[in-house]
């Protein structure tokens, strides 16, 4: 499911789902995927959930679209009007403390999850991918909380403050295990950005070192606090926590 289709097979023209009108039902929309043909219809407009839009039973997304079901973020699993962008983003960044397993918020929709917030990574992310870039969730655009393909533009003079990073592994080496630092790279025609995740902790280091290694052809989504380093397009986040880092595969 996707919070924003086109409305030409030349994806030139957006259509936001809170934007939708009623008349709206029964027409078939594109996949925002550029490579997948899944024929996008909206959802719930008449309801008082929140609308979106869902590909048909008959002409669905090609396999690892990430506006598929499978990967699709549902508004109506969350509570909107209690996400703190800058608050989410500060919790990942505290290391993990010894708990019980309990049930993801939002991942089973078995009807309690409306009152709770995304929390993790992946949710956070998901959120951004599936809503456009210039739309907004609480408040806060949506470019202003993840920096990707679509929104590096909105970054001409560089990344500052919390931010969620989509990115790949620096090449040839993307860790210095002196520094304790890993690095990687974002870029758009003209422009490029270095961000180094920078640890106190030897054991974390390591650890995330390894899970990066096999998946290095993968993207990389990093939470964090961005500042500075002194080189020019290269930034700096403190890594303190496996829950500011997910593997996009």
């Amino acid at each position: 499911m996707a919070m924003y289709v086109y409305k030409d097979d030349g994806r030139t023209e957006k259509l936001l789902a809170k934007n939708a009108q009623r008349q709206d039902k029964g027409i078939r929309y594109y996949c925002p995927n550029p490579k997948c043909n899944a024929h996008m219809h909206i959802s719930n407009i008449d309801g008082v959930s929140a609308s979106y839009f869902r590909a048909s039973s008959s002409h669905r997304h090609i396999e690892g679209c990430p506006y598929g079901t499978s990967n699709g973020f549902n508004p109506n699993n969350y509570n909107e009007d209690k996400f703190e962008f800058d608050n989410a983003l500060l919790a990942l960044m505290m290391p993990s403390k010894p708990q019980t397993k309990k049930e993801t918020p939002g991942e089973h929709g078995n009807g309690t999850t409306t009152s709770k917030p995304i929390r993790t990574i992946r949710q956070i992310y998901s959120m951004c991918k599936n809503c456009d870039y210039s739309d907004t969730y609480n408040g806060l655009s949506i470019g202003k909380m993840l920096l990707d393909n679509r929104s590096i533009h909105m970054y001409p003079k560089g990344v500052f403050g919390w931010r969620i990073i989509e990115a790949k592994c620096k090449r040839p080496h993307f860790y210095n295990s002196t520094k304790m630092e890993i690095s990687l790279i974002a870029s758009t025609d003209g422009e490029e950005y270095t961000f180094i995740l920078n640890f106190d902790d030897e054991v974390l280091f390591k650890e995330i070192k390894n899970d990066i290694f096999p998946n290095k052809e993968y993207l990389i989504v990093v939470a964090g606090q961005w500042s500075s380093s002194g080189t020019f397009n290269v930034f700096y986040t403190k890594f303190s926590s496996k829950k500011q880092l997910a593997i996009i595969k």
